[in-house]
Protein backbone atom coordinates (compact mmCIF):
# COMPACT_ATOMS: atom_id res chain seq x y z
CA UNK A 1 0.00 0.00 0.00
CA UNK A 2 2.86 2.31 0.86
CA UNK A 3 4.57 1.43 -2.40
CA UNK A 4 1.46 2.32 -4.37
CA UNK A 5 1.20 5.71 -2.64
CA UNK A 6 4.85 6.45 -3.33
CA UNK A 7 4.41 5.54 -6.98
CA UNK A 8 1.38 7.83 -7.26
CA UNK A 9 3.27 10.67 -5.56
CA UNK A 10 6.21 10.26 -7.95
CA UNK A 11 3.88 10.34 -10.94
CA UNK A 12 2.28 13.60 -9.74
CA UNK A 13 5.71 15.19 -9.20
CA UNK A 14 6.85 14.25 -12.72
CA UNK A 15 3.67 15.66 -14.28
CA UNK A 16 4.00 18.82 -12.21
CA UNK A 17 7.60 19.42 -13.33
CA UNK A 18 6.62 18.90 -16.98
CA UNK A 19 3.76 21.35 -16.66
CA UNK A 20 6.11 23.89 -15.11
CA UNK A 21 8.53 23.50 -17.98
CA UNK A 22 5.77 24.44 -20.42
CA UNK A 23 4.53 27.44 -18.44
CA UNK A 24 5.16 30.73 -20.22
CA UNK A 25 3.63 33.25 -17.85
CA UNK A 26 5.50 34.27 -14.67
CA UNK A 27 3.65 33.83 -11.43
CA UNK A 28 3.67 32.23 -8.00
CA UNK A 29 1.73 29.16 -6.94
CA UNK A 30 2.00 26.09 -4.73
CA UNK A 31 1.08 22.56 -5.74
CA UNK A 32 0.40 20.24 -2.83
CA UNK A 33 0.33 16.43 -3.20
CA UNK A 34 -1.47 15.14 -0.12
CA UNK A 35 -3.35 11.91 -0.88
CA UNK A 36 -3.81 11.05 2.78
CA UNK A 37 -5.04 12.99 5.74
CA UNK A 38 -3.11 12.91 8.98
CA UNK A 39 -4.26 10.68 11.74
CA UNK A 40 -5.30 13.69 13.77
CA UNK A 41 -7.95 14.47 11.17
CA UNK A 42 -6.58 17.94 10.53
CA UNK A 43 -5.11 19.07 7.26
CA UNK A 44 -1.64 20.50 7.82
CA UNK A 45 0.11 22.06 4.82
CA UNK A 46 2.82 19.69 3.64
CA UNK A 47 2.23 17.10 6.34
CA UNK A 48 1.82 14.18 3.91
CA UNK A 49 2.80 15.77 0.65
CA UNK A 50 5.29 17.95 -1.15
CA UNK A 51 5.12 21.79 -1.50
CA UNK A 52 6.73 23.20 -4.64
CA UNK A 53 7.00 27.06 -4.57
CA UNK A 54 7.11 28.86 -7.90
CA UNK A 55 8.80 32.27 -7.90
CA UNK A 56 8.25 34.97 -10.52
CA UNK A 57 11.06 35.65 -12.91
CA UNK A 58 10.73 39.38 -12.04
CA UNK A 59 10.65 42.43 -14.31
CA UNK A 60 13.48 42.78 -16.78
CA UNK A 61 15.47 45.96 -17.52
CA UNK A 62 13.84 48.79 -19.43
CA UNK A 63 14.43 48.49 -23.14
CA UNK A 64 15.79 51.28 -25.37
CA UNK A 65 13.45 54.03 -26.52
CA UNK A 66 11.79 53.47 -29.84
CA UNK A 67 12.21 55.74 -32.85
CA UNK A 68 10.17 58.98 -32.92
CA UNK A 69 6.77 58.83 -34.50
CA UNK A 70 5.67 60.58 -37.64
CA UNK A 71 5.02 64.33 -37.48
CA UNK A 72 1.40 65.28 -37.11
CA UNK A 73 -0.50 67.48 -39.56
CA UNK A 74 0.16 71.24 -39.43
CA UNK A 75 -2.10 73.33 -37.22
CA UNK A 76 -4.52 75.96 -38.48
CA UNK A 77 -3.06 79.33 -39.50
CA UNK A 78 -2.95 82.07 -36.86
CA UNK A 79 -4.77 85.39 -37.06
CA UNK A 80 -3.50 87.88 -39.60
CA UNK A 81 -1.43 90.67 -38.09
CA UNK A 82 -1.71 94.39 -38.79
CA UNK A 83 0.90 95.49 -41.28
CA UNK A 84 1.11 99.04 -39.95
CA UNK A 85 2.37 97.78 -36.58
CA UNK A 86 5.56 96.35 -38.03
CA UNK A 87 8.81 98.15 -38.63
CA UNK A 88 10.48 101.11 -36.85
CA UNK A 89 8.69 104.20 -35.59
CA UNK A 90 10.50 107.57 -35.83
CA UNK A 91 9.80 111.11 -37.01
CA UNK A 92 11.64 114.41 -37.40
CA UNK A 93 10.02 117.68 -38.53
CA UNK A 94 10.92 121.39 -38.65
CA UNK A 95 8.91 124.56 -37.99
CA UNK A 96 8.55 127.02 -40.88
CA UNK A 97 5.70 129.28 -39.75
CA UNK A 98 5.57 131.52 -36.69
CA UNK A 99 3.16 130.92 -33.80
CA UNK A 100 2.35 132.67 -30.56
CA UNK A 101 0.41 132.74 -27.27
CA UNK A 102 -1.02 129.22 -26.67
CA UNK A 103 -0.79 127.72 -30.14
CA UNK A 104 -0.02 124.08 -30.87
CA UNK A 105 3.12 124.13 -32.99
CA UNK A 106 2.70 122.53 -36.39
CA UNK A 107 6.05 121.33 -37.67
CA UNK A 108 5.10 121.20 -41.34
CA UNK A 109 8.47 120.36 -42.91
CA UNK A 110 8.66 116.59 -42.34
CA UNK A 111 12.07 115.05 -42.89
CA UNK A 112 11.37 111.60 -41.45
CA UNK A 113 8.09 109.86 -40.59
CA UNK A 114 8.67 106.11 -40.32
CA UNK A 115 5.40 104.39 -39.49
CA UNK A 116 3.34 107.48 -40.30
CA UNK A 117 2.51 108.30 -36.68
CA UNK A 118 3.22 112.05 -36.97
CA UNK A 119 0.60 114.35 -38.58
CA UNK A 120 2.08 117.57 -39.99
CA UNK A 121 -1.35 119.20 -40.35
CA UNK A 122 -1.98 119.04 -36.59
CA UNK A 123 1.57 118.84 -35.22
CA UNK A 124 0.60 115.77 -33.21
CA UNK A 125 2.21 112.37 -32.82
CA UNK A 126 -0.44 109.65 -32.34
CA UNK A 127 0.74 106.35 -30.87
CA UNK A 128 -0.29 103.26 -32.85
CA UNK A 129 2.11 100.84 -31.16
CA UNK A 130 2.34 100.67 -27.36
CA UNK A 131 5.85 101.17 -26.11
CA UNK A 132 8.46 103.51 -24.62
CA UNK A 133 9.28 106.57 -26.75
CA UNK A 134 11.84 109.37 -26.67
CA UNK A 135 10.83 112.91 -27.73
CA UNK A 136 12.85 116.12 -28.06
CA UNK A 137 12.09 119.65 -29.26
CA UNK A 138 14.00 122.89 -29.87
CA UNK A 139 12.10 126.17 -30.37
CA UNK A 140 13.72 129.52 -31.29
CA UNK A 141 11.91 132.58 -29.94
CA UNK A 142 11.30 135.85 -31.77
CA UNK A 143 9.90 138.02 -28.95
CA UNK A 144 10.86 138.72 -25.35
CA UNK A 145 10.04 135.34 -23.83
CA UNK A 146 8.89 131.92 -24.85
CA UNK A 147 7.68 128.83 -23.03
CA UNK A 148 7.03 125.59 -24.89
CA UNK A 149 5.45 122.54 -23.23
CA UNK A 150 5.51 118.93 -24.34
CA UNK A 151 1.91 117.81 -23.83
CA UNK A 152 0.39 114.35 -23.51
CA UNK A 153 -3.31 113.95 -24.37
CA UNK A 154 -4.23 117.67 -24.15
CA UNK A 155 -3.97 118.03 -20.39
CA UNK A 156 -0.72 116.56 -19.07
CA UNK A 157 2.49 118.60 -19.42
CA UNK A 158 5.42 116.16 -19.41
CA UNK A 159 8.24 118.65 -20.14
CA UNK A 160 8.70 122.42 -20.42
CA UNK A 161 11.33 124.73 -21.88
CA UNK A 162 11.76 128.49 -21.55
CA UNK A 163 13.79 131.16 -23.31
CA UNK A 164 13.88 134.71 -21.87
CA UNK A 165 16.31 137.17 -23.47
CA UNK A 166 15.24 140.61 -24.67
CA UNK A 167 18.49 141.33 -26.51
CA UNK A 168 19.37 138.06 -28.21
CA UNK A 169 17.75 135.16 -30.01
CA UNK A 170 17.43 132.19 -27.69
CA UNK A 171 16.29 128.57 -27.90
CA UNK A 172 13.94 126.69 -25.59
CA UNK A 173 14.59 122.96 -25.67
CA UNK A 174 13.84 119.82 -23.67
CA UNK A 175 13.26 116.08 -24.04
CA UNK A 176 11.33 113.27 -22.38
CA UNK A 177 10.97 109.48 -22.31
CA UNK A 178 7.31 108.44 -22.21
CA UNK A 179 5.47 105.14 -21.86
CA UNK A 180 2.60 105.35 -24.34
CA UNK A 181 -0.42 103.22 -25.06
CA UNK A 182 -2.29 103.02 -28.35
CA UNK A 183 -4.18 106.25 -29.00
CA UNK A 184 -2.00 108.56 -26.87
CA UNK A 185 -1.12 111.90 -28.50
CA UNK A 186 2.04 113.96 -27.94
CA UNK A 187 2.70 117.49 -29.24
CA UNK A 188 4.41 120.81 -28.45
CA UNK A 189 2.27 123.76 -27.32
CA UNK A 190 3.21 127.34 -26.46
CA UNK A 191 2.29 128.61 -23.01
CA UNK A 192 1.49 132.37 -22.90
CA UNK A 193 4.43 133.12 -25.13
CA UNK A 194 5.56 135.70 -27.67
CA UNK A 195 5.91 134.62 -31.25
CA UNK A 196 8.30 131.96 -32.42
CA UNK A 197 11.03 132.76 -34.94
CA UNK A 198 9.78 132.50 -38.51
CA UNK A 199 12.22 130.19 -40.28
CA UNK A 200 12.02 130.17 -44.08
CA UNK A 201 15.27 128.50 -45.12
CA UNK A 202 16.77 126.95 -41.98
CA UNK A 203 15.77 124.26 -39.50
CA UNK A 204 16.14 126.12 -36.21
CA UNK A 205 12.96 124.86 -34.53
CA UNK A 206 12.45 121.08 -34.65
CA UNK A 207 10.39 118.29 -33.09
CA UNK A 208 11.40 114.61 -33.17
CA UNK A 209 10.66 111.29 -31.54
CA UNK A 210 11.26 107.56 -31.92
CA UNK A 211 10.29 104.23 -30.41
CA UNK A 212 12.81 102.81 -27.93
CA UNK A 213 11.08 99.42 -27.46
CA UNK A 214 7.62 97.89 -27.64
CA UNK A 215 5.52 96.89 -24.63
Amino acid sequence: MVGLASSALLTVIILTIRSLEGASQPGSCRIVCDPFQSQSGTHELGANGLVIPLSSSGQGPVGPAGPPGKAGPPGPPGPKGNAYLTGPVAFYAALKEDFGTDDVLKFSTVMTNLGGHYDASTGMFTCKLAGVYHFSYHIVKNGLSLRADLVLNDHKIVASAVAVDALHTDTASNSAVLELKVGDRVYVRLNKSNRTFKDIQNLFSTFSGHLLYEL
